[in-house]
């Protein structure tokens, strides 16, 4: 019996074994449907690194857990994306119910005493939860105001952040973004940290007006660059801007690094490259290129400034994403060693020939980004 006994034990435990291993991968499987879910207001995060970051180079911002449901609520009050109620409210407070500014304003949202009498329903400012269901009603009473301007969600996310910073009668007096510095600083840093702070997919809030990209990741234009002057309104950057008012406005940004070449950020078009100082347009552009996407959205690129005789491209050639184009200069307009890189409506003309651009230009900074191209 006792042999009989240790052989019903030796089969017990290979029956064991192979119920385990049958048992075992069922489990997995089933499991598998249980992991975590990534957070879509999460800083974005390019090349593996998040680029929200805080002061000890950690990835810090993201909405406090005790605010989420809060936060998505007055998003939804406002008709506006979740990041940008976060990125408003952590330009606001840092997300400080206690906050007082200088000149009195209150709470997580920040509100002056008169308006907070209007819009806090009678509840303490320092309640974070009263303060940001306050903060979607009166966002949402904002948009309607300047509505008729927008021409796209943009905008309409643009016009109603300026609105609240410097009033809904000067952003319907200036048709958009008023010309002030401190209002058009104030939409710009929002939109970006909406982007860069609250959106996981790295994605620009409100879209672009000429459609959705490609999933596909762009190629850096110019690695291990830095972003030496940005899109937007500047200082004249010559003598005189007299009789040229287009010099007040940077159509695209500037790239200066240590990699000896400029690249195409995706498959496109050379559509016209210069040919040297005899070109006509060389004294501003320098030596430059004109490109277009060849598949939708079309977009159409520019690179200026050039070094001479650095070209790697002719007028007609179709190249691929990363393809070298040329290396920076300092030729035309130029202070320095750059290339210049902007990006134009798809409408706007290929260029088949020397021509200043006079059609709609892009910011390519939260382009790139949302193409996971770490621009800084």
């Amino acid at each position: 019996m006792e042999e009989q006994g240790g052989g019903a034990k030796i089969v017990l435990a290979i029956l064991g074994v192979l119920l385990l291993l049958v048992i075992t991968p069922i489990i997995l499987f089933m499991g598998g449907g249980d992991s975590e879910e990534s957070d879509p207001n999460a800083p974005c995060v390019i090349e593996g690194t998040p680029i929200g970051k805080g002061k000890d180079g950690t990835s810090t911002v993201k909405i406090p857990e005790q605010y989420r449901d809060a936060v998505e609520q007055s998003a939804k009050s406002a008709g506006l994306p979740v990041g940008i109620i976060a990125a408003q409210i952590q330009q606001e407070s840092g997300w400080n119910p206690k906050a007082v500014s200088p000149v009195g304003a209150r709470g997580i949202a920040q509100f002056m005493p008169g308006t907070w009498e209007e819009w806090g329903n009678g509840k303490d400012p320092f309640d974070p939860f009263a303060g940001l269901d306050a903060q979607g009603r009166y966002m949402k009473h904002l948009a309607g105001h300047i509505a008729d301007l927008a021409s796209n969600e943009k905008e309409k996310i643009q016009f109603t952040l300026a609105a609240y910073n410097a009033g809904a009668g000067n952003v319907q007096k200036y048709g958009g973004i008023p010309p002030f510095e401190e209002t058009r600083h104030y939409v710009e840093i929002i939109m970006g940290n909406a982007q860069m702070d609250y959106s996981s997919t790295c994605e620009a809030p409100g879209g672009f007006d000429f459609g959705d990209l490609q999933a596909d990741e762009w190629a850096h234009p110019m690695p291990n660059s830095r972003m030496t002057s940005p899109f937007g309104p500047r200082a004249c950057p010559l003598a005189s801007c007299a009789g040229m008012p287009f010099l007040l406005t940077h159509e695209g940004i500037d790239l200066a690094g240590s990699d000896p070449y400029f690249y195409a950020p995706t498959d496109m078009k050379i559509t016209y490259a210069s040919i040297g100082n005899i070109d006509k347009l060389y004294g501003s552009y320098g030596n430059y290129i004109f490109a277009q996407m060849t598949e939708a959205p079309y977009l159409v690129f520019e690179f200026h400034e050039a070094q001479d005789n650095s070209l790697l491209v002719k007028t007609g050639d179709v190249v691929k994403k990363g393809t070298p184009l040329g290396k920076p200069g300092a030729t035309g307009n130029s202070s320095g060693i750059h290339v210049h890189f902007q990006i134009n409506n798809p409408k706007t003309s290929v260029f088949d020939r020397p021509a200043i651009n006079n059609g709609t230009t892009y910011d390519p900074v939260p382009i790139l980004r949302q193409q996971k191209v770490n621009i800084q």
